[in-house]
């Protein structure tokens, strides 16, 4: 199997990122992607209220968030498995 140039770039900056599991599920799971999600979820109730902010609005985003960064770990968890199971193969492969 040949590897083009920008999958070997890839795999080499994954091979740092592969040492701390926890911090990839965290900065991936919930700050790139269960964050935005709340946010975006949050627009539509402060829309339905006329964008006035309330505690109520604050309670419903730390219960989105919280779910959603559930989620989003379960995601980086399976897209850290993934991903490192290509970069297991890659570097076992020969590279000639």
């Amino acid at each position: 199997m040949e590897f083009k140039q920008k999958q070997i770039n890839y795999y080499r900056k994954w091979e740092n990122k592969r040492k701390n599991k926890l911090k990839y599920l965290l900065i991936e799971g919930m700050l790139y992607w269960a964050l935005p999600f709340a946010i975006f979820m949050i627009f539509f109730e402060l829309n339905d209220t006329g964008f006035t902010f309330s505690i109520e609005i604050l309670k419903k985003f730390i219960i989105i968030y919280s779910i959603a960064s559930v989620l989003g770990i379960l995601t980086a968890l399976f897209s850290f498995k993934r991903i490192d199971k290509n970069y297991l193969k890659f570097k076992n492969e020969p590279m000639i």
